[in-house]
Parts: C-alpha cells; structure tokens; sequence
C-alpha cells in the first residue's frame, strides 16, 4: 500500500509517499480500503515533534478515515466487503489501508461523500465529548468556540445549535459569514477586536455558561474569567504552542506561558472552588485509549448524521503526493472546514 509517511521531525516537506507492507487483519478487525482520511492539528504537530503520543519517524499518522470494508477478520458478522465505513484508528489512516477492531468502523450514509465521512469522526466525538458529556450544554446557554471556522469549530457549532445553545464564535472577519451559516449568533473578529472584551460588551457583562478551546493558555486565562456561576472551560489543544514548522517544545511552552502560573486559575484548586467555575481537559487519542473506542460520543451522533441534522463540511481534499500542501493550508489558516487526504 501507498502510505504518507514523516520522515523526520520538520516542515511540511518532510512528508513522503512511500510503499508499506499492507497491514494485517486479525481476528474481529476489519481493513478498511481508505477513500479519504482527515489531517487534524495534532498530525501537524507530530510531523514537528510536539506531540508527544505520536510514535517516532518515521511513521504513519491520521486518527480517522472513511472507506470500504476490504478484508474481514476471523468472527466478524455485522460488516461485510465493500460496506461504506467511518472511523477512528490510533495512527496510521493515511494510508490506502488501514485495520481496526470490526466495532469501531460506523456506517457511512449514502447521501455523505467519504471526503465528508472522514471530516466526521475526530471533530464530532470531539465536539460532543467537550460540549455535552463534559460541558453539559443545555438550552438557551451561552457558549463561545474558538476557531469557529475549523474543523472542530463547525462540529461543536452545529452540536450547540442543535441543543438550543447561544453561539459566539472567534474567527478571521473573512470567515464570519461562513460561521453564521453554521449557526453563529455573534461571530468574533479575533484578529481585530479583543475577543474577551466583545463578548462581555454582548452579553453586558453577564459572560458565558461554557469556553470551547484549543488555543491555548492566553486564551484559557480569558476564557475561565468571562465564566458566570456555573461555567465550565473546557481545553482540548494548544495551537499557540506551535507558531511554526520546527519550533522546540520547550521553547514554545516558555513562550505560550508568559503570564505568570499563579495567575492561571486551574493550576488554583481553592480559587476554583471559591468561584464555582469548572475546568476540563480533553485529549480525544486518551480517550479512545482508555475507553477501547469512540463508540460512547460517536454512537449518539449517528441518527443525527442519518437525519443530516449534523453535515460534515470539507474545506479541501489533497492527494497524497500532495499532503506537503494539505499542512501548510492548514498553517495558513485558510480552511473553513476540514483538510482531508485522499489516495
């Protein structure tokens, strides 16, 4: 099989299309023909070396695919070849094949595209892992996600508006009318306006019920103060720790962590009880590990993509020989929706 491979920590040239052995299928698995297969921030911060779960180059990454069912294992029954799938995998799914357990491939619906099946399963289990199992989102609460645009942003937009929620959303003032059809109530200039202060100018200064965010500690800081009596932070990343192609971990946590740590209210446990505020941290790859599966956020999900209440949306789809581009649109910001591979 064609596999795209990190051939060491780097820029974005160091992804190679190379021939792998094609994995094997054991008993309960299923290898799946890979049709498309989504790039998420943490693949882009594997080939830099600052994720440290990533395995060592060289190697194949990409958490989730959408494809057919190409060879089954010994006792599988509830899939047959050629069934259309979705799915998660720890690593390896850019690649043309991939094998996981028979139970984490989900039925791909018919009016979906594999481009957008594979735009599903790391953003929606994300979204709904953060919003509803650990934020508790309900009717009429204020909700702000940041990077409202991406991947993730849309899946938690679309989950939130699904719920009755509030929405304020941070993105570059090119993308706002893109997040409004979304379901954007107060879509957030972050380049231009403080976004802090404009949700507290909407919301006359009664803040938010829930913070969305994968930015990072400046932007946690701000998060847990626009809190009401209730509020729940939840943080699933830390894009401001990776400003470039090859900057040293140790570098760029110092540079993220200007504010002093004492002022960071999570590392504050009486502080937190004191202000009757929640903080959550979210890391869907642990998730999956400790649980065995996505199947606890991604089983709910299923009759609303069915419904096509939930609509993947694609920013672009790039080959494999041309995943060097894939990341530096994602570096570039330029995406509204998901950046997916395709063999």
């Amino acid at each position: 099989m064609r596999a795209v491979v990190i051939t060491k920590h780097g820029g974005p040239d160091v992804l190679e299309v190379r021939e792998m052995p094609d994995p094997p299928v054991g008993p309960g698995d299923v290898r799946i023909a890979v049709k498309a297969a989504g790039i998420n921030f943490a693949d882009t911060m594997a080939r830099t070396g600052l994720y440290p779960d990533a395995p060592k180059p060289p190697c194949v990454v990409g958490y989730e695919f959408a494809g057919e069912v190409e060879a089954l294992g010994d006792g599988v029954t509830d899939h047959k070849v050629g069934d259309r799938v979705l799915g998660g995998a720890r690593f390896n799914c850019h690649a043309e094949l991939v094998t996981v357990p028979a139970d984490q491939a989900f039925p791909l619906p018919k009016k979906l595209s594999f481009e957008q099946g594979a735009a599903f399963p790391v953003n929606y289990s994300t979204a709904q892992a953060g919003l509803v199992i650990m934020g508790g989102l309900k009717e009429g609460e204020r909700v702000l996600i940041h990077a409202a645009a991406g991947g993730v942003g849309i899946a938690a937009t679309q989950i939130a508006k699904l719920r009755g929620a509030e929405i304020f959303g941070t993105a570059s003032a090119s993308k706002h009318d893109a997040i409004r059809e979304q379901g954007v109530d107060h879509p957030i200039d972050y380049r231009n306006l403080d976004f802090a202060e404009e949700v507290t100018r909407i919301t006359g200064g009664e803040g938010i019920d829930v913070a969305f965010d994968a930015i990072g500690p400046t932007s946690f800081k701000k998060d847990y103060e626009l809190l009401r009596p209730g509020g729940r932070l939840i943080m699933y990343g830390a894009s401001e720790l990776q400003s470039g192609d090859t900057r040293n971990l140790l570098t760029a946590v110092r540079g993220a962590l200007r504010a002093p740590l004492s002022n960071m209210p999570w590392w504050k446990s009486l502080g937190v009880l004191n202000e009757n505020k929640g903080v959550f941290g979210l890391n869907m790859l642990h998730w999956q590990d400790e649980e065995g599966g996505l199947d606890r956020v991604l089983e709910p999900l299923q009759p609303q993509l069915e419904k096509g209440e939930l609509i993947p949306v694609v920013a672009e789809a790039f080959p494999f020989d041309r995943a060097a581009d894939a990341h530096r649109f994602i570096a570039e910001r330029r995406n509204v929706g998901k950046v997916v591979l395709v063999p």
